[in-house]
């Protein structure tokens, strides 16, 4: 059987995320477009339906915050955080501008899409995401949905505790 080529390894993380890959035998992070080596794991929608996600949408997130905490009448963020705890439920997250509800796997492919667009030398393929040890099969299969939504065409799952004792391997 042959095995597909792996172009990025990527962290879908609960608070950040980051996506990387072996340049000269060297791991090499790609930096977000405010020149960080990690995006927050944050998916907003505007009015006009457009999405956010990384920096851009954590900071309307605060935004929206400190804004319900002066006015607590105001209308509920359309900015989500920490999804990533209910990959693989029936949790849905309720956008008021996009009048409709949308997965975690929907707000990770948002990430990884983002993520994506941060490789602009190349087209991307195929993938390893790093997921929670303690993950279960929903949670791991939602995870390849998420890639699958963003458009990858490959994706392998990885433990993460596994991923790190590859990094010392010898």
């Amino acid at each position: 059987m042959a095995r597909n080529k792996i172009d990025y390894g990527i962290d879908l993380g609960t608070t950040n995320s980051a996506i990387a890959r072996m340049e000269n035998g060297s791991p090499v992070i790609k930096k977000s477009d405010t020149l960080k080596d990690t995006v927050p794991s944050c998916v907003g929608f505007n009015k006009k339906q457009a999405t956010t996600a990384g920096d851009a949408a954590m900071n309307t997130f605060k935004a929206d915050k400190l804004r319900a905490l002066k006015n607590p009448s105001l209308s509920p963020t359309n900015t989500f955080i920490e999804f990533k705890r209910t990959m693989g439920t029936d949790k849905l997250y309720q956008s008021s501008n996009l009048n409709r509800s949308l997965t975690s796997e929907e707000l990770s492919a948002e990430i990884l899409k983002k993520l994506k667009s941060l490789v602009t030398d190349e087209n991307i393929q195929s993938i390893v995401i790093t997921v929670p040890a303690k993950f279960t099969i929903n949670q791991k299969d939602a995870t390849s949905r998420a890639a699958k939504l963003a458009g990858f065409k490959h994706c392998e799952l990885l433990q993460e505790p596994i991923a790190a004792s590859m990094a010392y391997e010898r």
